[in-house]
């Protein structure tokens, strides 16, 4: 399932690139042969990437040089497809040759129609750290929490509070003191 979800993404992204005149005919074949995968289901910083064969240190890559765009699974998810078409886009971007994320590669990002799609990025990172987490350091005065995999024991205090964070786990709803 997941491969046709990603052939459709490609179907939808492409045409955009397209219309807003940033690849030709020939870079959407070009495009087109690009094996899609997906990253690891527990990565929680990464969304996407576009992965690169390796070649000389400083060279000019391009599209041929790509080995592979994949995507999270997580994007793939009716909540997040927006999302997804965005990232692949995103990922399109570095195969065409834009390697940085300059004001030049920004300008080009800011091309794609969907604002929402744009902005989604950070809820996505912020869903995937929530999922991912098995504890809350919680900060006893403010009360604000922060989903983390490890335990502070006691090490971390608050930003605003200067207050040691108390350890609880996930699906807990008071502090045992």
């Amino acid at each position: 399932m997941t491969n046709e979800q990603l052939e459709e993404l490609r179907k939808i992204v492409l045409p955009v690139m397209r219309i807003l005149k940033l690849i030709n005919l020939e870079e959407e074949e070009k495009l087109k042969q690009i094996p899609l995968g997906l990253i690891r289901k527990n990565a929680t910083r990464m969304h996407a990437v576009c992965r690169f064969n390796p070649g000389p240190k400083g060279y000019k890559k391009r599209i041929e040089d790509v080995k592979e765009v994949a995507i999270h699974p997580e994007a793939l998810n009716e909540k997040w497809l927006h999302y997804a078409r965005f990232l692949m886009f995103h990922e399109y971007l570095h195969a065409i040759g834009n390697i940085r994320h300059d004001s030049v590669f920004r300008e080009l990002e800011n091309l794609w129609p969907d604002e929402k799609a744009k902005s989604a990025g950070k809820e996505f990172g912020k869903y995937l750290r929530n999922r991912a987490s098995k504890w809350f350091w919680t900060c006893p005065k403010c009360n604000k929490q922060h989903p983390r995999t490890r335990k502070s024991n006691g090490r971390y205090l608050c930003r605003k509070c200067k207050v040691t964070l108390i350890d609880s786990p996930v699906g807990q709803t008071h502090h045992a003191q």
